[in-house]
């Protein structure tokens, strides 16, 4: 299991959680209803977070489906009001999963964060039931990282995102290596999109990317990697509605096992 910084316990994780899904749902739920997900579906939804995706899957697949959510924490996925979820504290890493099962596998933000994402991956494939459907996506962090667009915010961004790989052996530009990782294991009708917003200042995506860099904002500090001053003036411009820049891109790749 790798050192994961964003513990439930924060008070401001429930905030961070939402405010990613609120940036990036909908483009998760182009690609779920361009797969076919409907009534009856068995889908299993991978580090879960706050739910947003489970629930919407819940939705869909009717009284006849079902979704297993699972994540390291499952405070806020036991608050969903579902009667066809099954929610469950699991480390895809070291625990026991189940095979052959399921009409849908998806994570979203998951594998970078882990070590070791491709042997990960193919736990996840082999849960698929045979003509089920994988859909993964992965972060990929170059546009902020060299394109941002303002200079200070570029520079908070990346110590902060760099200084969480350190600690816990997350790949921020993993996105850009996906669609190689997924073909590797020869699933059919493999393909891959990859999407990025202008985000304003002050919008979902940019909350999310200011409490993630308060989180670590003690070890930047501390390490000299960015001054209190510049976390301070990159919080404020990643707030202020006439800032906008692009979004990290997130990388979607989808197949599905072979019969």
């Amino acid at each position: 299991m790798s050192a994961y910084v964003f513990d439930h316990a924060w008070d401001a994780e429930r905030v961070r959680l939402a405010s990613l899904e609120v940036g990036l749902d909908p483009g998760t739920i182009r690609h779920l209803e361009n797969l076919g997900v409907g009534p009856g579906w068995r889908c299993w939804e991978i580090g879960a977070g706050k739910g947003s995706i489970a629930a919407w899957l819940c939705e869909r697949v009717g009284n006849g489906g079902q979704v297993l959510a699972t994540d390291l924490d499952t405070t806020f996925l036991e608050e969903l009001p579902y009667a066809n979820i099954v929610v469950r504290r699991h480390d895809i890493v070291a625990d026991d999963l189940p095979e052959g099962q399921f009409d849908l596998v998806h994570a979203r933000w998951v594998l970078h964060w882990l070590p070791t994402r491709k042997q990960v991956l193919a736990r996840m494939i082999a849960a698929l039931r045979p003509h089920g459907w994988l859909l993964v996506e992965e972060p990929d962090f170059v546009t902020l990282f060299h394109g941002c667009a303002s200079e200070i915010v570029g520079k908070v961004v990346t110590a902060g995102v760099r200084a969480t790989e350190a600690a816990c052996g997350s790949q921020s530009e993993y996105g850009r290596h996906l669609l190689a990782d997924v073909c590797a294991h020869g699933l059919a009708d493999v393909e891959a999109f990859g999407r990025v917003v202008m985000m304003r200042g002050g919008s979902p995506l940019c909350t999310h990317l200011r409490l993630s860099m308060a989180k670590v904002r003690a070890s930047l500090i501390g390490s000299g990697a960015a001054t209190a001053e510049e976390i301070a003036e990159a919080s404020a411009r990643l707030d202020d509605p006439a800032f906008a820049t692009m979004s990290a891109i997130t990388m979607a790749v989808w197949g599905r096992r072979a019969a």
